[in-house]
């Protein structure tokens, strides 16, 4: 099995962007927001399927995962894959029945991203929990009784920010695990696996992800 990422962070912090190093023609995206990628070269990923209803993403996920042609599957996003079951299952179930379906239906979906010998990386914002000292807590936004406990279904979960360099120019970057100044992430990594900060750059993170489990 391979390890399964989420990228989590606030909206234009390059979630998205980070997708642009992979390799177009062994990369499937799920495009549940339907909306083009924001990098040159966006165009060279032939494999960017829009996707409308959850229908239509259980099709297309489950082929990913057996594609023999491709190894990353991307869900762009998950919290607009989230918001797609919650409209879909609210016409159907009400009250604790609807959240029961809806805990359910997703606890599924993360299931398999756990269980693939592919790459399965996630996008999603990050919700905001703050008290009298400012912000206590960041986690993966999702509604019911699934808050806070989506983390603990992948094995990577990168921050993606944004921080101000030496030169005084935005540098877009992962936060790999929780750190001095950002104690309230959400992030986490293998031991030793990742640099605790790095470039937003997925490519690199699969890459060193191979490397850390390779066996000699």
């Amino acid at each position: 099995m391979k390890p399964n990422i989420f990228i989590v962070g606030p909206s234009g912090t390059g979630k998205s962007s980070s997708l642009r190093n992979l390799n177009p023609d062994t990369t499937i995206i799920l495009n549940t927001e339907q909306k083009a990628l924001p990098f040159r070269e966006a165009a060279s990923f032939k494999l960017n399927v829009p996707i409308a209803n959850t229908d239509a993403f259980e099709k297309a996920f489950d082929k990913s995962i057996q594609s023999n042609k491709a190894n990353v599957t991307i869900v762009e996003s998950f919290t607009s894959l989230t918001e797609q079951v919650y409209a879909e299952l609210s016409k159907a179930y009400k009250g604790f029945d609807f959240w029961d379906m809806y805990k359910k239906e997703l606890m599924r979906i993360l299931h398999k991203s756990k269980n693939t010998t592919k790459y399965v990386v996630m996008t999603g914002i990050d919700q905001v929990l703050e008290g009298a000292g400012g912000v206590e807590e960041r986690f993966i936004s999702v509604d019911g009784s699934l808050k806070k406990k989506v983390e603990k279904e992948f094995v990577i979960v990168l921050f993606s920010t944004v921080i101000i360099n030496e030169s005084g120019e935005p540098e877009y970057v992962f936060i790999t695990n929780k750190q001095a100044g950002y104690e309230n992430t959400p992030a986490k990594s293998p031991m030793g696996m990742l640099p605790k900060l790095m470039h937003n750059d997925l490519n690199k993170v699969i890459e060193l992800a191979e490397e850390y489990y390779k066996i000699i």
